[in-house]
């Protein structure tokens, strides 16, 4: 079937795509395929992880080096922000590990935490083990839930279905971004 191939041929650079965004709905996605033997589960963790950890990697270092500027272009992140700092300050070390994890918030964090002056050491030693363990986390999500599509009529088909949508859809933003641009 055609939409199975997709899937085995793009699958992991979708997986490692949406990663890189607030990625949850895809890896869960991937995490239902894998279980399906669409895709390899620990190949799904390996690219989530590898997308979300360099995406925050890179967005700590633009946060350090271009962060007041990034804020003064984007005065309406200032509440998330601010939002970010407080926790930031209450509890440090534990925020760093589990931003990834808080909804609406995520994508700024790391750019805050470089602006905070966290050390790269720090932000990096935190960084890694979090991706990973949400990597595991939101893959294993989907890997199990697909139990439970088993039972439902058609559920492996509906799920083939939305992760075409999504691929569908991931490809218009950008598109739709790229042209708004030029």
């Amino acid at each position: 079937m055609i939409v199975d191939e997709l899937i085995r041929n793009h699958g992991y650079l979708c997986v490692f795509i949406f990663a890189c965004i607030e990625g949850e709905i895809a890896v869960i996605t991937a995490g239902v395929l894998s279980r399906h033997g669409l895709l390899s589960l620990p190949l799904v963790v390996f690219f989530a992880f590898l997308g979300t950890m360099m995406t925050e990697q890179c967005l700590f270092f633009i946060g350090r080096s271009y962060g007041v500027r990034i804020l003064e272009k984007f005065p309406n992140w200032q509440k998330k922000c601010e939002k970010v700092m407080k926790f930031l300050r209450e509890y440090d070390t534990l925020f760093i590990f589990g931003s990834r994890f808080a909804y609406g918030i995520r994508n700024i964090t790391p750019i805050v935490i470089g602006m905070a002056k966290i050390t790269p050491k720090k932000f990096s030693s935190l960084n890694v083990p979090a991706a990973m363990v949400w990597s595991i986390i939101v893959a294993g999500v989907g890997y199990v839930f697909a139990d439970m599509l088993e039972s439902a009529e058609g559920g492996l088909k509906y799920v083939k279905i939305a992760a075409l949508i999504l691929v569908y859809f991931m490809a218009s933003y950008f598109i739709y971004k790229k042209t708004k641009s030029t």
